[in-house]
Parts: C-alpha cells; sequence; structure tokens
C-alpha cells in the first residue's frame, strides 16, 4: 500500500507495534530508525519481505478488504480501487505469471475495466466480476464475465471491418 501513496494509517500502525513490543523486533527497530523518508520505509519493508516468508494469500485477501471497505465508506471510487490493484499486481509480477486466485484478478480487473468503458464488455457483465471479486475474493472467470455479454465482441467489430 506504502507503494501507492496510501501512507495515511503507517504512523499510527508503526506506533503500535513501538508500543506493544517487548523487546522491539529487528523489522520494528529498523522501520523506526526510517523517520518520515518514504522510500526508506518502502526499501526496508520490501527487504524484510524477500528474507522472511509471509502468507501471500492473507495478504492479498487483506487487500482486497481495504479496498472493499475503502470503496463502500466512499473513500474510494471504482476508477481508483482498479487503478491501484492493478499497480499493486504489477508490483508483484509480469501478469502471465500472475495466480489468478491471488494477484491476477486484481490485474486483470483493469483490463475488463478498459473494456467496459470501451463498451465492448457491458458494465453489467464488469460489475458483476468487480463485486464478486471485491466483496468475496472470487477470482475473475472470463466466461461468467462475457456471459450474457449484448454488445458485439471486439473480434466481431474486427471481422466486419475486413469484410469491407
Amino acid at each position: 500500500m506504502l507503494t501507492l501513496g496510501l501512507f495515511d494509517d503507517y504512523d499510527e500502525w508503526l506506533n503500535t507495534y513501538l508500543e506493544s513490543e517487548n523487546p522491539l523486533s529487528d523489522i520494528t527497530l529498523a522501520l523506526s530508525g526510517c523517520g518520515s523518508d518514504k522510500n526508506k520505509i518502502i526499501s526496508v519493508l520490501h527487504n524484510y519481505c524477500l528474507e522472511q516468508p509471509f502468507d501471500e494469500t492473507a495478504v492479498c485477501d487483506r487487500l482486497r478488504q481495504f479496498f472493499k471497505e475503502a470503496y463502500y465508506l466512499n473513500k474510494m471510487s471504482k476508477d481508483e480501487i482498479i487503478s491501484k490493484m492493478n499497480r499493486l499486481a504489477l508490483n508483484v509480477g509480469v501478469p502471465e505469471n500472475l495466480d489468478m486466485k491471488l494477484w491476477g484478478s486484481m490485474y486483470y480487473l483493469g483490463d475488463y475495466y478498459s473494456l467496459a468503458k470501451d463498451g465492448i464488455l457491458t458494465w453489467e457483465g464488469f460489475d458483476s466480476a468487480f463485486f464478486a471479486y471485491l466483496n468475496d475474493g472470487t477470482p475473475l472467470d472470463s466466461a461468467t464475465i462475457w456471459k450474457g455479454n449484448k454488445k458485439p465482441l471486439f473480434i466481431e467489430r474486427i471481422k466486419h471491418i475486413f469484410k469491407k
């Protein structure tokens, strides 16, 4: 979240650990030495994650829940959430290697959002997939997204152009 510029809760989070840990863990100590240098904080956390095993599924789900809360509390629009989820997924890896159950859904929602904005995919199809993922963590399923799509598929539009 910090790589997206979402620092609002960081100081409170760090202060909780500074007050509750006795003795301070290595990561809490390292972060306390960063002050307000955002790039240094991100670097310390990045290096820590590379060295320590963590539950990627739990992290992804917590991020999804963060976006869900932000959406329903009107703190972020659908457009902002799609953009931030897409950027998060790109921080994890290249699109073709992303696990659909984890980061792939966050990444590919951006593609489907663009298709809906361009009128290739219906908003009903997109919203169904978006809210299923946002609310319940249901991974994207392209067959379900396109099911009931009333508009001609992009490939059909291209075929029509070449027939002329």
